[in-house]
Order: structure tokens, then sequence, then C-alpha cells
């Protein structure tokens, strides 16, 4: 059991009788307490002083306060919050209730009316909260609060208010952002300006866990948006989507799309497809899939489209003639393999591009990947972008502006072991470094020669002296540029090879043929 810190109990003595711990997690600690004033329980909540002392405090409060004018049904309000002797506290009601997360716990899953129900009730909070500027960035069970059988959001605006407090110092604590298992796709790469489709990603997977018991432990590819299905699901998950009614899953899939413009742009109006879900008939059954599939392949015989068919489709249509999924994904990668290339070089004299490559026994799971991209973020303190994959393979893209270096990172699990690729490259050729160079050494010939001709000298010194003037300028510079240049790649490199070490460490492998490829 926690001990109450001596500065809340002493601090607020006036206002609050301290009882006991009810929550404790990751970046805060949860006491009951008795307002003296108005005479009713309520939940004092505690930042972790680790993470307080990486925030601002008048930045974080006056977030908060945003947070304070939220008021809806559906939304535990905030009714006092402030910092005493460095530690930050916020004051809500105390719901004599249980949480979503305690309810899944006694349970495992719940059907789909009341699923659906507790998703809508909170779709209609997040909702009236986005009108208001405000998006929660962590929606998960242990925020959702069951009180008379309503649903009750807690926690509001206080992830955005410990992100525009904490700043860069946030991003070195290594502090989550989020939760992993309900974390979108960008948010997981880090970018932090996040709109309302986030917080429909985390409802979804809410949602998900309600109705199948576990989050999905993956993010939906182009293929399963595309053919509305889950593809890569779990064999346990499958059985638990075919039962769901209606088209529940297709609007799962949507709502949890890689790409934010294919998902729902409301709350609302995912919880409005899911309540249409519910009574609506499945597109397709099984034998209208199979003609459907055979008229399709009639067409494409008759008429070659020349478009690419997706992996996804491809191994659903192989599936119908016997081929396992798995030798389609083989035949993928094989094809794949052979399309890599290095660029060698540079006009500095210096390699421009830097490949390292690990293979780690065992197969990473993809429920693991938010991890692995939370290791990226921190480590080389960069946001990054998700990208189109095929199967199973993870793949992220520093998504830097102008001249910077750009990372590209691919885990990819196959045959029981997990390949580490990351590919470091100029975001500019470093010719154009010597453009200005040039130009400015054209400039000092021209210079020096009018400068000597001034005074009278011969034609041809006052060339040779403008030439020279121009080579010594030029020669220096260059030495310096490619001295600088060196520097960076060798702090790139050191940075590349502890994140390639702390992303093996996370495959729970040994990793083996390591090279940097030269």
């Amino acid at each position: 059991m926690l001990d109450i810190p001596e500065a809340l109990k002493t601090g607020l003595a006036e206002r609050y009788k301290f009882g006991r711990v009810i929550g404790h997690g990751g970046m805060a600690t949860v006491y009951l307490a008795r307002d003296r004033k108005h005479g009713r329980d309520v939940a004092v909540k505690v930042l972790r002083p680790e993470l307080a002392a990486s925030l601002g405090t008048e930045r974080f409060l006056r977030e908060i306060e945003i947070a304070a004018q939220l008021n809806h049904p559906h939304i535990l309000t905030l009714i006092d919050s402030g910092e005493l002797e460095g530690l930050l506290y916020f004051v809500m009601p105390f719901v004599d209730g249980e949480s979503l997360r305690q309810l899944l716990n006694r349970k495992g899953c719940l059907d789909a009316v009341r699923a659906v129900a507790i998703t809508s009730e909170v779709a209609d909070a997040l909702g009236y909260a986005h009108r208001k500027g405000v998006v929660h960035r962590d929606i998960k069970p242990e925020n959702i609060l069951l009180s008379e059988g309503h649903a009750v959001v807690t926690d509001f605006g206080i992830a955005k208010a410990v992100i525009t407090a904490g700043s860069d110092n946030l991003t070195r604590s290594g502090f989550p952002l989020g939760t992993l298992g309900y974390m979108s796709p960008e948010q997981a790469a880090g970018r932090t300006d996040l709109d309302a489709t986030t917080d429909v990603y985390s409802l979804a997977c809410v949602t998900y866990e309600m109705l199948i018991g576990e989050t999905p432990g993956l993010w939906p590819t182009d293929e399963a948006v595309s053919l509305q299905y889950f593809v890569d699901a779990r064999p346990a998950h499958r059985e638990g989507l075919d039962r769901l009614p209606g088209s529940l899953e297709q609007t799962l899939v949507t709502a949890m799309s890689m790409r934010t413009e294919q998902r729902f742009e409301t709350p609302n109006d995912f919880a409005r497809a899911l309540e249409q879900g519910l009574t609506s008939k499945p597109r397709f059954d099984r034998q209208q899939v199979s003609e459907i599939v055979k008229r399709a392949a009639d067409i494409q015989a008759a008429k070659p489209t020349g478009e690419e068919l997706s992996l996804a489709g491809v191994q659903r249509i192989a599936a119908e003639v016997g081929i396992e999924p798995g030798q389609v994904r083989d035949a993928v990668d094989a094809i794949a393999g052979g399309q890599e290339a290095l660029v060698r070089g540079g006009v500095l004299g210096v390699r421009p591009e830097l490949l390292l490559e690990r293979f780690v026994d065992g197969e990473v799971a993809a429920s693991e990947y938010a991890s692995l991209l939370e290791e990226i973020r921190v480590t080389l303190g960069e946001v990054g972008e998700i990208n189109e994959t095929l199967g199973t393979a993870l793949s992220w893209s520093s998504s830097s502006k102008g001249t910077g270096r750009k990372a590209q990172i691919l885990v990819s699990p196959k045959g029981g072991q997990t390949r580490i690729r990351i590919h470091d490259l100029e975001g500019t050729p470093s010719a154009v470094i010597m453009i200005p160079i040039s130009l400015v050494s054209l400039f000092l010939v021209g210079i020096s020669g009018a400068i000597l001709d001034s005074v009278g000298l011969p034609a041809g010194i006052v060339t040779a002296g403008a030439i020279t003037a121009s080579l010594s300028f030029f020669s220096s510079t260059y030495w310096l540029a490619r001295r600088s240049f060196k520097r960076e790649m060798k702090r790139r490199s050191e940075k590349l090879t502890d994140l390639m070490e702390r992303l093996v460490e996370l495959t729970k492998g040994k990793g083996h043929s390591t090279l940097p490829v030269e």
C-alpha cells in the first residue's frame, strides 16, 4: 500500500480529509478523500514526482483549466487543481462504481448490444469535447467509469496538458504519451498534432476489446481496410469476429484504419455506424464471395486492367485453390528482396548513406510494434510516419523536412526470425552543399580581379591572383564542410547503432549476422 504524501495531508488538511489509495498507474496515483466543505467524496489524482519535475507547473495548470470547463453528462468534471511542494494534483468527483477495465476483468467480453451502448455514450462525450477543442488522447477501459449503468469518461485534457507542459523534457524522460494497445499509429510515431480521429481509433480499440476480449494487437493494413476484414487477426480473434452480428467488423476496420483520412471523422459517426451495423446483414456470405472472385477472375482474364492486386487480395484468391497465405507472402518477400540497392561515395568524400541490419531469433508479434515505435521515437527524438507495408512487416520513416537526414526502419518477421533494417540517408545530395561554395568562389574571382586591376598590375598577375584567392577559399571551405559532415555522420551512426541494439532487445531474441552492410 502506498503512503499518502505528508505534504498533501498537511497542505490540504482544511479542504480535504485523505483516506486510502484507490488507484495507481504509470503517470499518477489516485487517493480517496472527503471534501470537508461540500461533504462529498472526491478522487485526488497526483502526478508522479519524476513526471511533475519534467513539466512546467504554470503551463500545466493553465491547460488543466481548459478541461475544467467541460460540462457533459458522460464526462467526469474537474473540480479543483493545484501544486503543493512540487506535487501536481487535480480533483474529480468520486464515482461509486467500477471502471470498464474492472468489468472486463470480471466478464472477459460483453454482448454486442451492451458494448455498442457504452461506445455510444463515450462517443457522445468525446464529440462534445472535440467541439470544445479538447482531444482526450488516452481513451482506454481504465479511463471509462460506469456509474448507474452509464459510461463516464475521466482524465479529459490531462494527456494534452502533460504533453504541452512537458515539451522536449517529457520526450527525453521516456514517459508514455498514450497507452499501448489503444494508441493510434500517428500517436505511436510521436506526432503531437492529433485530432478527433486519434480518439476514434482508441475508442474503436476499446470497442474491439469489449466484443472480443482482447485488444486487436495490430494495426489494420490497407488490404484490411479495402476488404473491410481483419485479414491478419489471430485464430481466437477470428472466431469472435465471425460471430459478430451485422457489419460490426467492417465498422471497426474502418475506425482503426492506419490512415486518418480513411477513419470516421468524428466519434459520433463511428457510434452511429455501430448502431446501424448491429441490425444490418453482412455484405456477402461465403457463396457470394466465391461467385464474386470467380467473376473477377473472368473479367481480369478477358480484359487485364494492369493494376496490381493487394497482398490480402492475392491471399484470399489463392486460398480458393488451396494455396496457403504464408506461401503467397514468401513469394512476395522473395520478389521484394531483390530490389535493394546501396549508394556509396558523395561529393564530400564521405558515404552519404548508412545501412544497418540484424537478424533476431524469433518472430516479433505485431502487438509489439507500438513499443518498438515508442523506442524509435524516444531514441531518435524524431517524429515519423508509418508506411504502407506488405503482410505483417512494420515500416517507419522519419518525416523531417529540408536537407536533414532521413531514417527508414523496417521490422519484418519471417521464417522464425525477425529482420531489423535501418537505412539512413541524406535529405538532399551532398552536391547541393557545394553549389553556394562554388558561387562564392566565382564571386571572389571577380572581386579579387577588380581589386588587383585597380592598382595597375598586369592582366596575367590579376588573373592568377584572383584564381589563387578563389581556390584558397574553395579549398578551406570544402575541408571544413567535409570535417563537419564526418562528425555528424559519426554521431548519427552511434545513435542508430544504439537504436538497433534497443530494438534487438525488445524482440526478445538473440541477434546474429550483424552487418553494417558495406
